[in-house]
């Protein structure tokens, strides 16, 4: 009888302890992340968005020109924070993402984000930064941290973190006619630069 009155015991005081955890799991999960503390807004305006549409555009026709000359060109395309937060504005407005808020800076060589991503019950608040650099033609994302909400997440979270965006750029960049020479963050600014590739 004693034996099966401590089995309870000790059953119960496990399901104490996973509650315990599960709260405060909960909790932690509902918290800011610790990045967001290091961030500030730059502002949004009207002027940014049209500067950052007319700026890629841009950057777009010259890579085109170029590519139809059969001209190696170099180019490059200078963003500041102001645009790329203006810019992300009209992204959530269109409702495609399952975000409620982004903010981006570009601090000393890193980026930093913040998000409030959609999910059913509570939203969840993540952050992140990194590095961008220039890799065999191409993008790649190297994440130095990354939050979820204040919970203690594993390394192996933000490697698996790093691994999905690092696909999801090589798709999106894997037709582009250019190939990156070069990305540069300073002076709250993100600066590609970039060689044309010319038909064989």
């Amino acid at each position: 009888m004693k034996l099966i009155k401590g089995f309870i015991t000790v059953i119960g005081i496990i399901g104490i302890l996973v509650i315990i955890a599960l709260v405060t799991g909960y909790y932690l999960y509902l918290l800011t992340p610790p990045i967001q503390a290091e961030m500030y807004d730059p502002g949004q305006s009207r002027e940014a968005f049209e500067s950052f549409n007319q700026k890629f555009e841009s950057f777009e026709t010259e890579v085109k020109d170029a590519v139809d000359a059969g001209e190696e060109k170099e180019l490059s395309l200078v963003i500041t924070e102001k645009e790329i937060n203006s810019k992300l504005i009209e992204v959530l407005a269109e409702g495609e993402l399952p975000l409620r808020e982004i903010l981006v800076n570009f601090g000393k060589e890193a980026f930093m984000i913040y998000a409030k991503v959609d999910v059913p019950g509570v939203d969840a608040r993540i952050g992140a930064k990194g590095q961008i650099q220039a890799l065999d033609g191409g993008l790649k994302v190297a994440i130095e941290d990354f939050d979820l909400g204040k919970l203690p997440l594993p390394q192996a979270a933000t490697n698996g973190v790093e691994e999905v965006v690092n696909i999801m750029l090589k798709l999106r960049l894997a037709d582009w006619p250019l190939e990156i020479t070069n990305v540069e963050i300073s002076n709250r600014e993100l600066t590609v630069v970039g060689l044309t590739r010319t038909a064989d």
